[in-house]
């Protein structure tokens, strides 16, 4: 499914239009203030408009509206693609709407507490299959409640047991300490058990997709909020058992830190072997505290008490680190996590409450009156051996005709039930079971109550409305420019070709110099580097070998193409190829190596593809909306438009 979001800034439409005032008119088509202006003030931080905003606007706005007239008239919303993409969306839009908001309050507070507070615990596991029988369940059961006797008796301790017979393999080494944690992070019954059960006690047994577990916290605290932070990272290997020159690896750099020769960054990207973070200057994102850093790293991390400062060197598993705060951020209030935590809880199976209260509601609502004889329909399906591949022969059967639920003047019969089943694969394995044909019955009612729902939610909710003209208008913009900018600018290589060809002193390589720079905060090492290089016969690597023996951070060198010719203290036209005299700035001493001088020349169209490729689909843009202008016929009431002054 295509993000759509890049264009929903601008079709944030209103329902509701009392009498009032068109701001534009597009043809036969009016768009009034209430519109326009839900729109604007949807996207506009400051809340006093201004009259270079609204002209600013008012034009992106005429855009869009093109744009979408243009597609309609295509019929592009008409399109079996186009009603699937609407649909999906709708799927994840309805969300929302269908669960019991009160509850929803409820579970935002509990889960705002667990996020504010981490819990540490431990945990016994009996594992059991993704489809266990009865009888394994009833084993399993049996042994964790065996266990908890245990404990609670005095003759083991937790932390004997969940080393000797917990099945999860990790207790072998952590005695089954899970570490800290907070909301999310794990299984809803298993952090509920983690959070309810007093500290240092054991939780009753407790259930999970992967068995039964008994829940001991050991302690509880405030979570530390996240911090965005780099390190640079030396590795140790364990199967080494001394590890002296990845300790003296990370203590040279530290000094080079301390004497500021170079930054973090540049640190980073040169010696930390962590090399997809050394990419980027060693950051590694953000860190919350109880996340999944190895707790010797969380300490350091949460020990920096400034941006910008960085740690001593330390060790955890994976070798020795140096750690720099960039950014802090604290937990926020209640108001400011709300958003995130919804989002959150409506993925999450502690969602399943809302689902349930919301139904009784529904059935409340829309007065469900039942008439189920489970009785009477086991007999008709044993007795006519009703099952999944024959169904369609009993159609015409009295009794699977006769209703069993109805609510807002809709019915549904048992033949509506027995179709269900079958839909499900559940029919055969219903006719012997009694509870799951009771199961599937409140199942049966509350799809259908649902189902019905989805159908009156534009009724009972103008903003969900809103919300649904808003991506359908969001798709069709999509789709109308991919054809007309985006994938036509790319398949129409000829016009792409010409339009190069009219612009192609605009993209041009200035001069630059293909080589290598040597660096070094000792002018004497510099020195040897420039001897031993001017020789000719000496490989880089090995004259770094050479001159690395004692520090490694001593000297470095870096293959690159030079184009600024000022951090260097020279310019194109003084850079002789081969070898130039070292030069000292900013405390560091540096030779620059010059393999190849490339004069300033323009492009080809394949070297600058990228940038060419946009230009030209901007020009496309710029060629489409003059041609939409022309075509409609656009009326802005530029005094209604400019009435427009506080956010409501």
């Amino acid at each position: 499914m295509r993000q759509v979001s890049l264009f929903l800034f601008l079709i944030s439409l209103n329902i509701y239009f009392g009498q009032e005032k068109a701001i534009l008119s597009i043809d036969n088509e009016q768009v009034l203030k209430s519109e326009f202006e839900q729109i604007y003030w949807k996207n506009k931080k400051e809340k006093i408009a201004t009259k270079e905003d609204l002209d600013e606007y008012i034009k992106l706005f005429v855009n869009f509206k093109l744009k979408v007239k243009a597609a309609e008239e295509l019929g592009l919303d008409t399109t079996k693609k186009f009603k699937d993409e609407l649909i999906g969306y709708r799927v994840q839009l309805e969300k929302p709407y269908l669960i019991d908001t009160s509850i929803n309050e409820e579970l935002i507070n509990e889960a705002y507490y667990r996020t504010i507070n981490e819990v540490s615990a431990s945990h016994i596991m009996i594992k059991l299959g993704p489809n266990p029988s009865a009888n394994d369940t009833m084993a399993a059961y049996k042994k964790i409640e065996s266990i908890r006797n245990k404990i609670n008796s005095g003759v083991a301790s937790f932390e004997e047991l969940a080393e000797e017979v917990s099945e999860d393999p990790s207790a072998k080494f952590n005695k089954g300490n899970l570490g800290f944690f907070n909301a999310f992070k794990m299984l809803y019954s298993f952090e509920c058990a983690a959070y309810e059960t007093p500290i240092g006690k054991v939780s009753k047994p407790v259930r999970t997709r992967y068995g039964y577990h008994l829940v001991k916290p050991n302690s509880i605290r405030k979570a530390k909020g996240k911090m965005r932070a780099s390190h640079i990272m030396i590795t140790t290997s364990p199967r080494v058992k001394d590890n002296e020159a990845s300790e003296t690896k990370i203590n040279s750099i530290f000094n080079e830190l301390k004497l500021n020769n170079k930054t973090f960054e540049e640190l980073a990207v040169e010696y930390s072997e962590d090399r997809k973070s050394a990419k980027k200057g060693g950051e590694i994102g953000w860190i919350s505290s109880a996340g999944n850093f190895y707790p010797e790293f969380e300490k350091a991390v949460f020990s920096l008490k400034k941006d910008g400062e960085y740690s001593q060197p330390f060790k955890t598993p994976n070798g020795w680190h140096i750690v720099k705060r960039l950014e802090f951020e604290p937990i926020g209030d209640l108001s400011d996590l709300k958003y995130e935590l919804k989002n959150k809880i409506q993925k999450d199976s502690r969602a399943q409450k809302t689902k349930s209260s919301f139904i009784n509601q529904l059935k409340v609502e829309y007065n469900l009156k039942e008439n189920f004889n489970q009785k009477s329909l086991l007999s008709i399906i044993r007795k006519k051996n009703i099952n999944n591949d024959n169904i369609s022969e009993f159609q015409e059967i009295k009794e699977l005709n006769s209703y069993i639920i109805s609510f807002s003047e809709i019915n549904f019969s048992n033949w509506d039930f027995l179709n269900y089943l079958s839909g499900t694969k559940m029919l055969d394995k219903c006719k012997n079971d009694v509870k799951l044909l009771n199961d599937m019955y409140q199942r049966f009612i509350d799809n259908k109550l649902i189902e019905y729902e989805k159908t009156q939610l534009e009724r009972k909710h103008p903003d969900f409305k809103a919300l649904m003209k808003e991506y359908r208008d969001g798709i069709l913009l999509f789709e109308i420019s991919d054809q007309n900018i985006w994938t036509k600018a790319i398949k129409d290589t000829s016009g792409l070709k010409e339009f190069f060809n009219d612009n192609r002193n605009k993209w041009e390589y200035p001069n630059r110099v293909n080589a290598t720079v040597f660096s070094s905060s000792s002018k004497k090492i510099i020195k040897k580097a420039y001897s031993l290089k001017k020789k000719g016969n000496i490989s880089n690597d090995s004259i770094i070998t050479i001159l690395n023996k004692e520090n490694p951070l001593n000297i470095s060198f870096e293959n690159k193409l030079i184009e600024d010719f000022k951090v260097y203290n020279s310019s194109y036209e003084n850079l002789e190829k081969g070898i130039n005299n070292p030069t000292l700035k900013n405390n560091k001493w540096f030779f620059i190596y010059a393999k190849e001088k490339l004069d300033q020349r323009q492009k080809e169209l394949k070297e600058a593809e990228g940038i060419i490729v946009s230009a030209y689909q901007n020009y496309l843009e710029e060629s489409w909306i003059k041609s939409l202008k022309k075509k409609y016929a656009i009326k802005i009431d530029y005094n209604t438009l400019y009435s427009i002054k506080e956010k409501p």
